[in-house]
C-alpha cells in the first residue's frame, strides 16, 4: 500500500469519523466500548453546552486532566492552552458548523493546542460530527504526525467491527481443525507446509480449505486472510 498524499490523509480523517458514526448508529456498537479504542484524542461534547461527556485515555494523558477537571475549568481551559488562532478563527468555524450541520455532515480544521509538557503549540487536525441520537458531537483530534497511523487504526476498528457482526455465524460454524487451518492459511502457509505441520495429506488440506471457503463465503485466499484478521486468528 502506497503512502497517502496530504489531501488524501486529511480526507480520510473525515471519512473515518463518518464510518465511526455509522458504526454507532447502524451496527449497534456502544460508544463507551469504542472510546478508548479510537486513536488520538477522542471526545464527545453535549451539543447544548459543549460539556465533555466522554474523553478517551489518550486525551486525558495529553491534557493531564480528566474530563471533569476540564469541564470545571470551562473557557479557562481554552484561554490557557489554545492558541489565539484556535480561539478566534477555528472555534467560530466549528460553532457555525455545529449550529447548522445535520447528522451527515463532517467538519475538519487545523488547530493549535499547547503541549503541557513542552510548552510548545502542537498542530492538530480535528474532525467533528453531530451524533443526534445522543445529542452530542463526536470529535477526533490527531497531531499531523500521527494522521496516517490513526487512519489505518480507525479503518480497522470500523471495518472489522462491522465485518465481525455480519460474519459471526459463519465463524461459529467452523470446527477446531478448520480454525487451525484457517490460521495457518492467513499466516501464509502453503498447502504443503500445512500438510507437514499437521501431519495430514495435501488432499485433506485442500478439502478443509474448500469447506472453509464454503462456510465463510470467502471466494479466495485474500478474503480468507481478512476473515481471519477480523476474528483475531492472526
Amino acid at each position: 500500500m502506497g503512502y497517502l498524499t496530504e489531501k488524501e490523509t486529511l480526507d480520510s480523517q473525515l471519512q473515518n469519523l463518518f464510518l465511526l458514526d455509522k458504526l454507532l448508529r447502524k451496527d449497534g456498537a456502544e460508544l463507551k466500548d469504542l472510546v478508548n479504542e479510537i486513536p488520538g484524542i477522542f471526545h464527545t461534547n453535549r451539543r447544548d453546552d459543549m460539556t465533555i461527556d466522554n474523553l478517551n485515555s489518550e486525551g486525558e494523558e495529553y491534557c493531564e486532566l480528566s474530563k471533569d477537571e476540564i469541564n470545571k475549568m470551562g473557557m479557562e481551559y481554552f484561554s490557557k492552552y489554545a492558541h489565539p488562532y484556535t480561539i478566534n478563527i477555528v472555534g467560530p468555524r466549528f460553532q457555525k458548523f455545529y449550529d447548522n450541520a445535520d447528522d451527515e455532515k463532517v467538519k475538519g480544521d487545523f488547530q493549535l493546542i499547547k503541549n503541557i509538557r513542552t510548552g510548545v503549540f502542537d498542530v492538530f487536525f480535528t474532525v467533528s460530527k453531530p451524533y443526534k441520537k445522543q445529542g452530542v458531537l463526536l470529535t477526533s483530534t490527531n497531531t499531523i504526525q500521527n494522521l496516517e497511523w490513526a487512519n489505518q487504526k480507525i479503518r480497522r476498528i470500523a471495518g472489522e467491527e462491522i465485518f465481525v457482526r455480519q460474519n459471526f455465524g459463519q465463524f461459529q460454524n467452523l470446527t477446531d481443525r478448520e480454525l487451525e487451518i484457517l490460521k495457518l492459511i492467513a499466516s501464509g502457509d502453503t498447502n504443503s507446509r500445512i500438510s507437514d505441520k499437521l501431519f495430514i495429506s495435501i488432499e485433506t488440506v485442500k478439502q478443509h480449505r474448500k469447506n472453509i471457503k464454503k462456510k465463510t463465503e470467502c471466494k479466495n485466499t485474500v478474503a480468507l486472510v481478512r476473515f481471519a484478521q477480523a476474528f483475531d486468528l492472526v
